[in-house]
């Protein structure tokens, strides 16, 4: 079995990348480093940005996110989209993200955003820009931040498919599928049919997660328990 690429905020590993010059170090994001290729990840490091820094506010202009730094009167927009799309560019292929929470650059959710660019007047809260650009290239791998995998069940999800992803790339699409084909049958039949005519790895991997993410919480834990290491529960 190949070790699952995962694409991690350097924080969340102990980098001291953090806008206060700390770090925002994670449970699960070490517990996993020794079973995943981990590819990390700061965005706002990757453009030049210092440690510490100043604060960068998220805020929506003409239907859009943008980011700006209030201390250096810096647009910040897109030096983030540019660095984003040549790093996923570059990527082998991954099987899943690890994202630090409430990020300008990588909050996936509950990422604080302000209908100006001084951060006087508060919206709601948003995506960060990288993140965006993430979800957008890769809809079809799990891609969470630390936040909302403290819900249990959503942990499982992300855990599993990310194993189970790796596991198709590691041993073909064929001899995985009938490790499989039991529980997708049973939930996800007119997917699981899919799968077996599919013509690619790629194409296989998509319909993958798709299934997945249609099978009851007790049939992920059985498959769970066949790939994703025990130490990680």
């Amino acid at each position: 079995m190949l070790k699952p690429r995962l694409v991690v905020s350097s924080c969340l590993l102990g980098e001291k990348v953090r806008y206060d010059g700390k770090d925002a170090r994670n449970e699960l994001a070490l517990r996993l480093e020794p079973f995943c290729e981990v590819i990390k990840v700061c965005p706002e490091v990757a453009i030049g940005l210092g440690v510490p820094r100043g604060k960068i506010v998220l805020y929506r202009e003409e239907g859009e996110y943008r980011a700006f730094q209030p201390q250096s009167q810096r647009e910040l927009t897109q030096e983030l989209r540019s660095f984003a799309k040549d790093f996923l560019e570059s990527l082998p292929p991954v099987d899943g993200f690890l994202l630090k929470s409430k990020s300008p650059s990588c909050g996936v959710t509950r990422t604080k955003t302000y209908r100006d660019r001084e951060g006087k007047e508060y919206r709601g809260f948003g995506r960060g820009i990288f993140a965006s650009e993430v979800m957008e290239s890769f809809s079809y791998i799990p891609v969470e931040d630390e936040l909302r995998l403290r819900k249990p069940e959503r942990r499982l999800r992300f855990l599993t498919s990310l194993f189970l992803l790796a596991g198709a790339r590691a041993i073909g699409k064929d001899r995985f599928h009938r490790r499989v084909s039991e529980f997708l049958i049973t939930f996800a039949p007119r997917l699981e049919k899919r799968m077996r005519a599919s013509g690619s790895i790629e194409d296989y991997r998509k319909l993958l997660f798709r299934a997945l993410r249609k099978l009851p919480t007790g049939s992920l834990g059985m498959i769970a328990k066949e790939f994703v290491p025990s130490e990680l529960f």
